[in-house]
């Protein structure tokens, strides 16, 4: 009786960290190791809900890359997949341990930003912007040099998930835009709104 009870507890354990690990699996990018959008958006509206009750500011910020097609139809898209890693890789490294990065789609990425202040935001942001367009990714005898657009929008306690991403998202196409009027610059652009 013992053995088939222990044997029952083993089996219910081990099912419990099968749908552990499928629900891991579920919001994990299965190329970068970050979050998918599902994921990301889990923890927006967790970190959105919390503001509300706590007053809390932070910022969200979205990177686009340039030309990335480009990439990918030059040298093809196991050097695309290895830029997108180089990038997920700088922005982990970059990032608080408290920050939530994700892959949103292809090759648009998101950092989410608890208690951050704007001033403090911006210099954040700024330290990413450069390093992200620093960035040079070795691909046999090439270098592709990544472009990244950059932009970032404070959330308060009124803030809601869908007008956060939206304005995050319009002020990255704004540097983006910059980006192309001044084409002869390797993209060091940011661009930052506030709601």
């Amino acid at each position: 009786m013992l053995e088939a009870a222990a044997l029952a507890e083993q089996t219910l354990s081990e099912q419990h960290e099968r749908i552990r690990y499928l629900e891991t699996l579920s919001i994990t990018d299965e190329l970068t190791g970050l979050l998918n959008r599902r994921g990301f958006q889990q923890e927006l509206d967790r970190t959105l809900n919390r503001a509300t009750r706590t007053g809390e500011q932070g910022v969200l910020v979205i990177c686009d890359m340039n030309h990335f097609k480009s990439v990918n139809d030059t040298y093809g898209h196991l050097a695309g997949d290895s830029v997108l890693k180089a990038v997920a890789k700088a922005l982990q490294n970059h990032c608080r341990k408290s920050d939530y990065v994700a892959r949103l789609s292809g090759d648009e990425f998101a950092v989410l930003m608890p208690n951050t202040s704007p001033d403090r935001a911006s210099v954040i942001v700024g330290k990413l912007n450069k390093v992200l367009n620093l960035l040079v990714v070795r691909w046999g005898q090439h270098e592709i040099p990544v472009s990244v657009s950059v932009g970032h929008e404070t959330y308060t306690a009124s803030s809601t998930p869908n007008q956060l991403l939206h304005q995050a998202d319009k002020a990255m196409y704004h540097s983006k835009d910059n980006a192309r009027t001044n084409s002869g610059l390797k993209g060091l652009f940011l661009a930052r709104r506030s709601i």
